[in-house]
Parts: structure tokens; C-alpha cells; sequence
């Protein structure tokens, strides 16, 4: 039990106070507090026999009163200053001061030394409490179902089996065995890559137990393996837009971006229209009409499977809106100066000079005030845009040409484990041969990856990448 009545106990420093010596006793100071001449004076007390009655003279108090206010100021200062440790205990009393007086141990203690009896009482502070410490909790993996075990082992035994592979990621799959299966698609995925659609069955299971973050890091994991995929493209960019909140201002510019890296990655594959379609009719869903031209645009210079269907709709979007709408307001300021002079240099006469005076073109993209004037703009700039956009789509047209007969002998041009046919083999070879002496840098190193995909099994091909494109494979 604490002692209440103490005087550390004080509140105002004044229990650090000793009590006063009396007369014909002596009062132990500490050395570093006491004035030498104090504590000479101290010590010598015992030696001077003086009856109990005898009146302190004036020298004597005065002394006494200096080694309290030295006292009070050392107390106050070491109460004011924190020590990063305690003073160290001072020295055993001599044998005289054990005869004057016992009682300053216990101030000694009050002045910030250790008692010992602070150990008696559980107030030490230097070695906290064991049962203070949190527990370290330990998590134990839970016991996987033998039939697992058993699946498992088989495809470790022979990891060329890509059946057996198939029957044990079925088998997780179906019992929806989260961590199992993590352990099964992760091991798979280290030796087939390539297959995108278990890439999709990885993430679909992720997210059906509620794990929609590690869903979308599945997806990524996916996309860096094989960024040609389309299909998984499409997967992912769906599972953006379904789990995303529509409310949040930042969610359209995250799903525009999440398209705009996939068009960069696989758009210039010849089979990616359904991908730009896909960024098409998401633009035009958010009324982002000048968006949806700036995609037509660069979709009409790529030879795809789908070239002539996207210049067809280019032109229905064009003739179905109005130019100010689908076209940038510099592009429709530009576009209305350029047809305001030309229809003015129709009118010149011989003489040099317009036979009426130009008209004063409303700012920014303003309708005319003459109706007919305005009907005739609109109607004169949809023509001039969908003119430019055909010499884009005929030369296009023409490099499609060139490589239709080698898209048309690709038949398997996905990943898989079974053999490919001699004639498709043949062909990737052709086709790669072609586009390194016809093509850009750019195609060459996207029909390179996607030579890879098909023919992955096939060391030929990475040893023809790697002596055409070695800071590419």
C-alpha cells in the first residue's frame, strides 16, 4: 500500500523539504547539494556535547536556513529537469551520520534515486509487464481435403500433363476451395501463361468469394502475361465498369484510361476490333461524341479483320450528328473558316472581285443565323470530314490486302498444348518473313508476340525472335 500521510505525496514540492535539525543533531545532505562549509559544519555536530535547552545563536540558524534554500532550489530544479535515468545511489552513510540521523534515506529516495523497495511495490518502470505484451497471434494454414492433396501431387509428379491440370482446377473450381485453388493456379500459371481463360477463372472465383481487389489483381497479373489477349482485355474492362462506383467523378476517367492502355497494348492486333468497338460504344454511351471521332480516327489507319465495317460506321456517326457535337471546337472553327473560303472563291468574278461580301462568321461553334446557311454548313462539313477520312481508308484498305491471305491461315491463334499443323507452322514463318520486309518496327515486334502465343511450344520461333528483335524477346 502507498503511504498517503507521506509527505512525497505533496502536491507543492514542500515534502522534499527534510525536517529542520534540532538542536544537538545533525541533518546528512547530500554532497552535491550541501555547501562544503554546511556539511563540515554537519559532521563536526556530533562531536560538540550541548545541552538539549540550548538556544541556537544567530550563526547557526542562519546556516540552517542557507541549507534549506539551497534545498529547495536543488529539489525544483530536478524537479523541472527530466533525466533520461536516474542518478546513481548515493554513497553508504559513515558511522557518524548513521549516529545523527537515519532519516534522509527516505528523502534521498523522494529526490528521484531507486529505493529498493520500489521493486517490492511493482513500480519499476524499466521492464514493462509480461502480461502487458500483446500476443503475437499464429495462423495455422487449415487441413486441404486429401482429394486435393491427391490432384495435386499428380500434376507435381508430371507437370506436363495439361489434362491433369485441367481435372484439378475443375475440381477447386467447383468445391470453391479458395485456397487450395490459389495455390493450384498460381503453380499452373508459372508454366502456362499463356491461357488466358483460366486467367478469367482465377479472378471469377476471387471475386465470388468477395474478394473483388485481389479479383482485379488477378486480372492485371493476366494482362501482363499476355497483353495481346483481346478476350481477356474485355473481361477485364467489364469487371471494371461493374465494380466500380458510377456515383464517384473519378470513375469515368479510371475506366477511359483502363481502355486507353488496352488499345495501346493489343489494338494493332489484326483481330482487335472487338476491343475498339468496345471503347467506341462506352464514349458514345458517355455522349463524349468528340472522343468517339478521335477513335475512328486512329482505328481507320490499322489493318484490321474489321477495317471496312469501321469506316461504314464512322460514316453513320458522322451524317447522324451535328459537326460541332462530334468534332472539337477548334477542328469546327478551323473546318467552317476553310469552307467560308471556299464558297466565297466560287463566287469571285472575272475581275478578281466577290460579287457579295463575306460574311461575318459567328465565334466559337455558333450556329449561323440563316437557316439555309446553316443547313448548307452542316451538310458541307460532314462531307469534307468523311473526304478526308477516305484517303485514310484506302490506303488502309490496301495494306489489309497484303496480309488477308496469312490471317486467313491462322487457325489456332490462341495457346494450347496440342501439336499445330505443318501448313499453319509454315504460314507464322511467311507471314513473319513478309512483315519484317514490309512492315513497321511496330507491327513486326506485335506479330512476333503474337507467333509467340500460338506457337509457344516451338523453340524455332524463339530463336528467330531473339535474332530479329533481341531487345524485344
Amino acid at each position: 500500500m502507498l503511504d498517503t500521510e507521506s509527505p512525497a505525496m505533496e502536491s507543492n514540492g514542500d515534502a522534499f523539504i527534510p525536517d529542520l535539525p534540532v538542536l544537538g543533531q545533525g541533518a546528512e545532505w547530500p554532497h552535491d547539494q550541501v555547501p562544503p562549509e554546511q556539511l563540515s559544519a554537519s559532521q563536526d555536530a556530533p562531536n560538540q556535547e550541548k545541552p538539549e535547552n540550548q538556544k541556537m545563536n544567530s550563526a547557526e540558524l542562519g546556516s540552517v536556513e542557507k541549507a534549506v534554500e539551497q534545498f529547495q532550489l536543488a529539489s525544483a530544479q530536478l524537479f523541472q529537469d527530466e533525466q533520461p535515468a536516474p542518478p546513481p545511489p548515493p554513497p553508504p552513510p559513515t558511522e557518524e551520520a548513521e549516529q545523527v540521523a537515519p532519516q534522509p534515506a527516505q528523502d534521498e529516495s523522494q529526490e528521484g534515486t531507486d529505493p529498493p523497495q520500489a521493486a517490492e511495490d511493482g513500480m519499476e518502470l524499466e521492464e514493462p509487464s509480461k502480461e502487458a505484451a500483446p500476443e503475437i497471434a499464429v495462423s495455422v494454414e487449415p487441413e486441404l481435403p486429401s482429394e486435393f492433396d491427391k490432384l495435386f501431387k499428380v500434376c507435381e509428379d508430371n507437370p506436363e500433363d495439361f489434362n491433369a491440370w485441367v481435372t484439378l482446377l475443375q475440381y477447386v473450381e467447383q468445391e470453391n476451395l479458395l485456397i487450395p485453388a490459389r495455390k493450384s493456379f498460381d503453380v499452373f500459371f508459372l508454366r502456362y501463361p499463356y491461357c488466358y481463360g483460366y486467367w478469367k477463372k482465377y479472378a471469377d472465383l476471387e471475386k465470388k468469394n468477395g474478394n473483388i481487389q485481389v479479383a482485379e489483381e488477378v486480372y492485371r497479373r493476366g494482362l501482363q502475361a499476355i497483353p495481346l489477349s483481346v478476350d481477356l482485355w474485355l473481361h477485364y474492362l467489364t469487371f471494371i465498369k461493374e465494380n466500380s462506383d458510377l456515383t464517384d467523378p473519378a470513375t469515368e476517367g479510371h475506366i477511359r484510361a483502363s481502355y486507353e492502355h488496352s488499345v495501346l497494348a493489343a489494338g494493332t492486333d489484326f483481330r482487335s476490333d472487338r476491343l475498339w468497338e468496345s471503347f467506341i460504344n462506352w464514349e458514345t454511351e458517355q455522349q463524349k461524341l468528340s472522343n468517339v471521332t478521335t477513335l475512328y480516327d486512329r482505328i481507320l489507319g490499322i489493318p484490321t479483320q474489321l477495317y471496312s465495317q469501321h469506316f461504314q460506321r464512322f460514316k453513320d456517326h458522322v451524317q447522324s450528328n451535328h459537326p460541332k457535337y462530334f468534332l472539337s471546337e477548334g477542328e469546327f472553327v478551323t473546318l467552317r473558316h476553310e469552307l467560308s473560303k471556299a464558297s466565297l472563291s466560287a463566287v469571285i468574278g472575272e475581275d478578281g472581285e466577290s460579287t457579295v461580301p463575306q460574311e461575318d462568321l459567328p465565334p466559337g461553334t455558333e450556329d449561323l443565323a440563316d437557316p439555309a446557311k446553316r443547313v448548307t454548313e452542316i451538310e458541307n462539313m460532314r462531307h469534307k470530314v468523311i473526304e478526308v477520312r477516305q484517303e485514310v481508308f484506302n490506303h488502309n484498305e490496301h495494306e489489309v490486302s497484303k496480309r488477308w491471305a496469312f490471317e486467313e491461315g491462322i487457325k489456332r491463334p490462341y495457346f494450347h498444348v496440342k501439336a499445330l499443323e505443318k501448313t499453319q507452322l509454315n504460314n507464322w514463318k511467311e507471314y513473319l518473313e513478309f512483315e519484317i520486309e514490309n512492315g513497321t518496327p511496330e507491327r513486326v515486334v506485335v506479330l512476333f508476340e503474337r507467333c509467340l502465343i500460338a506457337c509457344a511450344l516451338y523453340e524455332e520461333f524463339w530463336i528467330k525472335g531473339m535474332a530479329s528483335l533481341p531487345h524485344k524477346i
